[in-house]
């Protein structure tokens, strides 16, 4: 596959980290090895493969389960286990996942504060994964270029004193998980403004404006688009309302009007 084609699946602000991608995706259809990602994609990154590109496999791995920020590899068919048992452990993607502990009983810090001072080392968000807060620790999965940065030079986060430890993926039995709160809402179709509508109970006249001003992402990407429908697995993020997920159909009301279960991520 050409560069120009490849890079022509995303948008012109995407074409920083589509160009390092491609990096990795020559590699593995120039040499017929596995190349993995130092990078972590966000979801309008991953989507477009499904499971091949141009004739290499593609597997993703954000550590967590339905993590929405992953590393990438291209791997041809003769790497592919056989034995579906071992496909789990089998490709040694380039991360670790940190443990941040913050030893303060005076206050609740929250994933702005974590993300916040992990930036202010001035490491790239992209080198980073999902960032899940549980029982007042932060844990996120991270390049191994950058993990012993974070561990040495972490020492706080806002102005709590912090350790950060490198998890045992091997040791770990249960892998924190995200939290969210459940919403069911009624649609007459999945469009764009008739969910952004329910989501947020304002009128329909008053979300045009917003979706149109790209203040509405869908799979972190500006959707300006208030007719587009939307996928089941969508994310959506609204400006001052929070993040999304279109989680599934949940049949119809009597009126033929569809009603979708939607999770917030809290």
């Amino acid at each position: 596959m050409k560069k120009e084609i490849f890079l022509k699946q995303f948008s012109k602000e995407l074409e920083y980290l589509a160009s390092k991608l491609f990096n990795v995706y020559e590699i593995a259809s120039d040499y017929e090895i596995i190349s993995y990602s130092e990078e972590f994609y966000t979801p309008n990154f991953w989507k477009k493969f499904q499971k091949k590109a141009n004739g290499l496999n593609v597997i993703t791995n954000g550590i967590f389960e339905n993590s929405d920020r992953r590393q990438i590899a291209f791997v041809p068919d003769n790497f592919i286990p056989k034995n579906n048992e071992d496909f789990e452990n089998f490709f040694d993607f380039p991360h670790k996942l940190l443990k941040i502990s913050i030893a303060s009983k005076f206050k609740e810090y929250r994933h702005k504060d974590f993300l916040g001072s992990l930036m202010g080392l001035n490491i790239k968000r992209e080198l980073m994964g999902d960032l899940i807060l549980e029982n007042g620790a932060g844990y996120i999965p991270v390049s191994n270029k950058i993990a012993d940065i974070i561990s040495n030079e972490l020492t706080q986060i806002g102005k709590a004193p912090c350790t950060v430890e490198i998890v045992d993926l091997k040791e770990i039995k249960n892998l924190p998980k995200y939290k969210y709160d459940d919403k069911l809402i009624t649609v007459s179709s999945k469009r764009l403004d008739n969910i952004v509508c329910a989501i947020t109970n304002i009128s329909r006249n008053k979300v045009i404006e917003p979706i149109e001003k790209g203040k509405i992402l869908v799979d972190y990407t500006k959707e300006t688009d208030k007719s587009k429908l939307i996928e089941i697995g969508s994310l959506i993020t609204i400006k001052g309302f929070g993040k999304y997920k279109l989680f599934s159909e949940k049949g119809e009301t009597k009126k033929g009007k569809e009603r979708l279960l939607i999770k917030k991520y809290i």
